[in-house]
């Protein structure tokens, strides 16, 4: 009397589909999501940014930068990445990762030192931010120039989890990262 069910009927199929297309478009954004460390290290950045005295006033609510939220204005790599690393290096898209003199003798995993020195060729936006613990590299990553500049920070030895205390401000509505050259002993200290 019933008419006989199907064993694979529209509505499954449809479920099926959405399941599928959201699983592979997981399986292809997740290499793009940045680590941990990079979105936290990007967010201390803005935190920290010393506001900019010739800005122009914002248009409306959503381009003004609350400001006055951080309890210092030190930038303590060593607090910010959990990861373990003896040496923070800092390339800019002016350099050319090839004869960088830490980045090519260090130990790189495959062939990663061709793959990202590629990468950061084709768009003059990329930068990048090295983690290496005993010259081997931990991780690398491209930090975008509209995060922040880094010039202030590309030195070509990086820079030890001691040594890598930074301040950051705003020029021209870009945040800039530089070295924090009169921090006190006590700036990365828990308080």
């Amino acid at each position: 009397m019933y008419p006989k069910r199907r064993f694979f009927s529209t509505g499954t199929a449809v479920v099926v589909g959405i399941a599928t297309v959201l699983l592979v478009g997981w399986f292809f954004y997740r290499p793009m999501i940045p680590p941990v460390w990079l979105h936290d290290f990007a967010a201390d950045i803005a935190l920290r940014a010393a506001v900019d005295s010739n800005a122009p006033l914002p248009a409306d609510a959503r381009e003004a930068t609350p400001t006055g939220l951080a309890d210092s204005p030190y930038i303590c790599a060593a607090k910010i990445i959990q990861k373990p690393w003896d040496r923070f290096v800092a390339v800019t898209s002016d350099e050319n990762l090839r004869s960088h003199p830490v980045l090519t003798s260090a130990i790189w995993p495959k062939n990663d030192l061709d793959a990202v020195a590629a990468e950061m060729a084709r768009d003059d936006r990329y930068q990048l931010l090295v983690l290496l613990k005993d010259n081997t590299v931990v991780d690398a990553q491209i930090f975008f120039t509209f995060w922040a500049n880094l010039e202030g920070v590309a030195r070509p030895e990086g820079y030890t989890p001691e040594q890598a205390i930074f301040v950051s401000s705003t020029k021209n509505g870009v945040y800039v990262l530089n070295e924090a050259e009169d921090a006190p002993p006590d700036a990365c200290h828990e308080k």
